[in-house]
């Protein structure tokens, strides 16, 4: 019996501590439930409240993009009619330019028909001076002197018939050339005539003609002008897209930097113009990490090979440099690898934009140009600036460059 209440003693206080530590352990699991709700509270609200943020960014970025492209629509109409008048302008400059083209091709024909008519009214001229000495030279009379210096001492009836043959011929031989003369003569009144009308014609062609270059001048100072606005118009839609997307974020602090320090408008040529101007600080920080790289390596196989000799005189100083040297090369490295990471980023960002950009590249007035002399199928050797006045950017960059080499 006592011996059952010892062990009924023993087993309570065992079931006791076993239910105190069952307890705490409920507890502890309890407080532990607990925290982990609160965190997971916590952690729920913190990305409520990220969410809300990002939400309220992102919100602001669209009613800021939608601002943008409400504006750029804006530009946008405002600058298809000047467009859509720019394109008719330029087949109405190359419809006079065609006109005043016909005309000089009219003008120097005639020039040649006339100056050919004058060729032939010489030709004659000459002609009838060579016939006119043949009359002078008066054969006839010439063949009686002789006759009468050396008479014939004999004579008979062949004789006598081609004494009279030579006479005959002779009479009819003038009477041709001075036949001839008189036709030439004629034929050259006609070409006179001819003549007269043709520079008559000529003149009025050349009046008509200066009169059609007069209104083909005025046609490419207007289309000149609304070349000139159109391309303001289209480079005020270009930089304003390119401010826009240009100077957002990269994703890198020290490429935003170099873009916010451009002055605005931010344009592609000035982004790889800033691309390009640093790279002598990559190209620096590259140098500088090489030759610390170096002379860190060259110190710690100093250490190495002291060690293996057992000469520690210098190993402290030694170590001192290589810890002075691996810090200093990681910080250099570190600006390096910033510094190249921000250049890729600035390049990209102006590949972006150099793509975006050129899906406006159909609307520039440069392209109308281009189009309208494929349409007139006018060869690569054909003059756009004397036809319509204006020439795109590329030609005029050709022109400058061969202008440039022939200096």
């Amino acid at each position: 019996m006592i011996l059952k209440k010892i062990m009924h003693f023993f087993c309570g206080r065992s079931l006791e501590k076993e239910a105190a530590k069952t307890n705490d352990l409920i507890r502890k699991v309890e407080q532990h439930e607990k925290a982990a709700v609160e965190r997971l509270k916590a952690q729920a609200h913190d990305y409520r409240a990220q969410v809300d943020a990002y939400k309220k960014k992102r919100d602001a970025e669209l009613k800021e993009l939608i601002a943008f492209m409400n504006k750029q629509q804006g530009l946008a109409e405002a600058y298809v009619p000047h467009l859509g008048d720019f394109q008719d302008k330029i087949f109405v400059c190359f419809d006079s330019w065609l006109d005043t083209v016909v005309a000089e091709q009219k003008s120097q024909l005639l020039s040649e028909r006339i100056s050919t008519k004058y060729y032939m009214l010489d030709f004659i001229t000459a002609l009838r001076m060579e016939l006119n000495k043949l009359i002078q030279r008066n054969e006839r009379n010439e063949w009686r002197n002789i006759i009468k210096e050396r008479p014939i001492l004999v004579s008979s009836a062949f004789i006598e018939r081609t004494v009279r043959q030579v006479n005959s011929n002779q009479k009819s031989n003038s009477e041709s050339i001075r036949h001839d003369l008189r036709r030439l003569k004629s034929y050259a009144m006609t070409l006179q005539t001819e003549i007269k009308e043709l520079r008559h014609e000529f003149d009025l062609k050349t009046l008509a003609s200066r009169e059609l270059i007069e209104k083909h001048k005025i046609h490419k100072a207007a289309l000149k002008d609304k070349y000139r606005k159109c391309s303001k118009l289209f480079g005020d839609i270009k930089d304003s897209f390119s401010d826009h997307f240009g100077s957002a974020a990269t994703g890198s602090g020290l490429a935003d930097s170099w873009i916010a320090a451009i002055e605005p408008p931010i344009t592609l040529p000035k982004l790889f113009l800033m691309h390009k101007r640093t790279a002598d600080t990559q190209r620096e920080f590259q140098d500088r990490f090489n030759d610390l790289n170096n002379n860190f390596q060259n110190i710690r196989f100093r250490i190495e090979a002291n060690r293996r000799r057992g000469d520690f005189s210098t190993l402290n100083k030694d170590k001192a440099t290589r810890d002075r040297l691996f810090l200093e090369r990681k910080k250099v490295g570190e600006r390096w690898r910033e510094i190249s990471t921000a250049r890729k980023n600035l390049y990209e960002r102006g590949n972006e934009l150099k793509e975006m950009l050129g899906k406006l590249d159909s609307l520039q007035p440069d392209e109308s140009i281009r189009r309208a002399v494929q349409i007139f199928d006018m060869g690569k050797d054909f003059d756009v600036h004397r036809a319509i006045g204006i020439s795109t950017r590329e030609e005029r960059r050709k022109y400058y460059e061969l202008k440039k080499q022939n200096k």
